[in-house]
């Protein structure tokens, strides 16, 4: 199964990377605290610049992820996303905050 491919900062059919990985949190303290000290704050505003109600990273967490990253053209799978949420769901919040900063959401 093939999953959906749009332009990304190559041009069509091209995938970057994240601007920040997983663990990333030391590259940005802001939201590494933001996400330690108050992290369902930070989850309800992640989902809302996503377009979605605040519950939804808290369900939802891995189609936030897969959203974000198709939308955005950055490589990996639905796959990665799930486990990624699922095993370190703060470090991932953290991660989607930087992205959706880094990309001037």
């Amino acid at each position: 199964m093939q999953q959906p491919m749009v332009g990304g900062a190559g041009g069509p059919g091209q995938l970057r990377d994240w601007n920040s990985g997983v663990f990333g949190c030391f590259s940005d303290f802001g939201s590494c605290l933001y996400g330690y000290f108050c992290l369902h704050c930070l989850m309800c505003n992640v989902s809302t610049r996503l377009g979605e109600n605040c519950l939804a990273a808290h369900c939802a967490l891995p189609a936030l992820r897969t959203k974000l990253r198709v939308a955005n053209g950055i490589q990996g799978s639905v796959c990665d996303d799930w486990l990624c949420s699922q095993c370190f769901m703060p470090c991932v919040i953290c991660q989607l905050d930087r992205e959706l900063r880094n990309i001037g959401q």
